[in-house]
């Protein structure tokens, strides 16, 4: 149960960073792969778009995780419901 709380978290980080620093910008890059912001003086850098990929992983852990425990318990229950 933990690690599937482990990796819903990360998940949630993973795609907190791609949706907060790529998905707003991810038209704007030029040739180079920058984009940069006049109004907050930052350089964005299309390589953040790869915070998708670990976001995409742990949200599949996640599930794993999730169904492998739904598993164990329903055989756990069977299991102490035979007599």
């Amino acid at each position: 149960m933990a690690a599937t709380l482990i990796s819903g978290a990360s998940a949630a980080l993973f795609g907190f960073l791609y949706f907060s620093l790529y998905w707003p910008y991810r038209g704007l890059f030029n040739e180079e792969g920058r984009y940069f912001n006049g109004d907050t003086l930052v350089v964005h850098h299309e390589q953040t778009g790869l915070f998708i990929v670990p976001a995409l992983a742990f949200l599949v852990l996640a599930f794993v995780f999730a169904a492998l425990s739904w598993i164990r318990r329903g055989s756990d229950e069977i299991v102490a419901n035979e007599p």
